[in-house]
């Protein structure tokens, strides 16, 4: 499913980039060129997806004994830096345009242009989100941030033209491809901070730790007394749990085996896409 999804989005984005290449050309405005330019980013994004999702679903190896997950975050931290970037030049036309005005041509034309791109970033953000939370996969989900940002954007450069068309200010077209701008280095800094959680390590949501706790506490019956040093990690699309698992010392060492694994599994399958590992500490 990540592949075929990560395909697709790389389809839309070349049929985007015509449509807007098409319609920039004709109109002169700055707002569709700047949503070419997103799009243009889309598809870079979606090709480097594209490649992240293939790589981190190698099962590991020799020498990735955790997988190839963290593959996709390192996409997503590249990604975060291109869109930036371009969300700067945009800010510095836009600037460039406000001082000195320029008139668009053919607004009808980009306005037509605009309903279809919304149309299809609006089908292809809902598939996009449904393979991501069927996978949660963090190159697809970035993937669906990218197209739901231009859904917004298309929006903002629609009203601009119709402005234009309706009257004549030549100064919508500039300001909401400044508006444009913001939001993309807005939407560039949650990624990258995102990815670079991902890429450190940073511990899962503390619903996993109180779903772990949870598990743990069904067992107390049968000899376990607790846990500790509980720690939790992402690498791609799957989750890390590692926990030293307290048990009455009194127990045989095949039945604190055997309870220790009963456990694990329980974890592993009511915490999605999970690997764990436990320590089992003999306790009075």
């Amino acid at each position: 499913m990540k592949n075929s999804a990560a395909r697709l989005s790389i389809v839309v984005a070349v049929f985007l980039i015509a449509l807007k290449g098409t319609s920039g050309w004709l109109t002169g405005s700055i707002s569709v060129w700047a949503s070419l330019l997103d799009s243009v980013l889309d598809l870079f994004a979606s090709t480097l997806n594209f490649i992240a999702v293939r790589a981190s679903s190698q099962p590991a190896d020799e020498d990735h004994a955790y997988g190839h997950g963290k593959a996709e975050s390192l996409t997503s931290l590249f990604q975060a830096i291109v869109i930036g970037a371009s969300g700067m030049f945009i800010v510095w036309e836009a600037v460039h345009r406000i001082r000195e005005p320029h008139q668009t041509r053919s607004e009808l034309i980009g306005i037509a242009s605009m309903i279809v791109a919304i149309t299809a970033s609006v089908w292809l953000v809902r598939r996009l989100r449904r393979a991501a939370h069927e996978t949660d996969s963090p190159a697809l989900s970035s993937d669906a941030l990218h197209y739901m940002a231009d859904i917004y954007i298309n929006a903002g450069v629609l009203v601009a033209l119709l402005l234009t068309a309706l009257t004549h200010w030549t100064l919508a077209d500039p300001l909401i491809s400044l508006a444009i701008a913001l939001y993309i280095l807005k939407s560039a800094f949650a990624l990258g901070r995102e990815s670079i959680n991902v890429l450190m390590d940073r511990r899962l949501p503390v619903e996993v730790d109180d779903k772990v706790a949870e598990i743990v506490a069904r067992y107390q019956n049968e000899g376990v007394q607790g846990f500790h040093d509980l720690r939790t990690r992402r690498s791609g699309s799957q989750r890390f749990v590692d926990l030293h698992l307290e048990v009455d010392r009194n127990q045989r060492f095949e039945d604190a085996h055997n309870l220790t694994v009963k456990i694990l599994r329980a974890i592993e399958a009511e915490i999605p896409r999970t690997k764990a590992h436990i320590h089992t500490d003999p306790t009075e």
